[in-house]
């Protein structure tokens, strides 16, 4: 019986959703999609596309509408729900997003706000088609969609030299913890180390070596989890404030790794293979510290059965 009644709801679910999309709403949907790609095309193939695939900074871009999609199908029966009533201020906001466009594209030559105009423009559709109630559901899957468009470089460059500089004076301070006589001294981004019996040497923290790149993907993943679930507000607030922090840890961790690793003599294992390596054991260990957190806010609070409190 319960076999049966678990097939039963989900293809209740199924049916439902497939009512949503139905013939003459794909068709609608297609056309709007159509006509976005149209406009926008010149902005994907080039702010967005093109950085994912030449940039590494920003190559976990590829899964962000993959996972935007992914949470519209598991949130499909609230949707199927929904009825969709237009709204007008989806109207105002669509109009203000193609003037940004057309704006940053024909007269302020910007890149990131050409791109960043598409999610503005993905959403007033949405509302102007939907209204509030299905945005109520869609959202966060629409607004994720901020953190595929490449930040401009100025802005993220004023990001990545903060954290350098982090790594660097704190590597430079814990090196010496476990390597004895050692002795460094941070500046900028740049360690110098002495080593009785070796000659004195530098360290530049290089911006792939920072993490900004673990740091980038990290937050993303961060966020997209703290979503996922039955959670309180104020929980998924906390885990996203402790993204950065986290990644921070994990960085630091890694350049004070490669440092020693250079120090020691072993520079083969600082470098190539073994240094990507060590940014994917990074990655795992702050989903780790990241899944912990989850678990420890999760159980803060226990049920208590109402017989019981009686």
């Amino acid at each position: 019986m319960n076999a049966t009644a678990t097939v039963n709801t989900s293809g209740s679910a199924t049916e439902a959703w497939l009512r949503l999309i139905s013939p003459a709403a794909r068709v609608r949907i297609a056309v709007v999609v159509a006509l976005i790609v149209a406009v926008y095309w010149g902005s994907i193939r080039t702010h967005l596309v093109g950085r994912w695939l030449n940039d590494g900074n920003w190559s976990h871009g590829w899964l962000i509408p993959l996972f935007s999609l992914y949470l519209l199908n598991a949130k499909r029966d609230e949707l199927a729900r929904c009825c969709p009533k237009a709204s007008y201020v989806g109207a105002v906001i669509l109009m203000l997003s193609l003037a940004m466009y057309f704006v940053a594209a024909w007269r302020l030559r910007m890149a990131y706000p050409q791109a960043l105009s598409i999610v503005g423009t993905i959403f007033g559709t949405t509302l102007l088609l939907g209204g509030w109630r299905v945005m109520r559901v869609a959202w966060f899957p629409i607004l994720f969609l901020v953190l595929a468009v490449p930040l401009p470089d100025r802005v993220y460059v004023s990001m990545t030299m903060p954290l350098r500089q982090l790594a660097s004076s704190a590597a430079a301070a814990l090196m010496p913890l476990f390597v004895s006589g050692l002795h460094t001294d941070a500046q900028a981004v740049v360690i110098d180390y002495v080593l009785p019996g070796r000659p004195p040497g530098t360290l530049n923290v290089e911006e792939a070596c920072s993490g900004m790149r673990l740091m980038m993907a990290f937050i993303t993943l961060g966020v997209a989890m703290s979503y996922v679930g039955d959670r309180p507000a104020w929980q998924r607030l906390v885990m996203v404030m402790f993204c950065l922090p986290i990644a921070v840890f994990c960085n630091t961790i890694r350049v004070t790794v490669t440092g020693l690793l250079i120090v020691v003599g072993a520079k083969e294992w600082a470098t190539g293979l073994p240094h990507q390596l060590l940014g994917i054991v990074m990655l795992i260990l702050a989903l780790s510290l990241f899944g912990l957190l989850g678990y420890v806010l999760g159980h803060l609070y226990v049920d208590v059965p109402e017989d019981a409190e009686a």
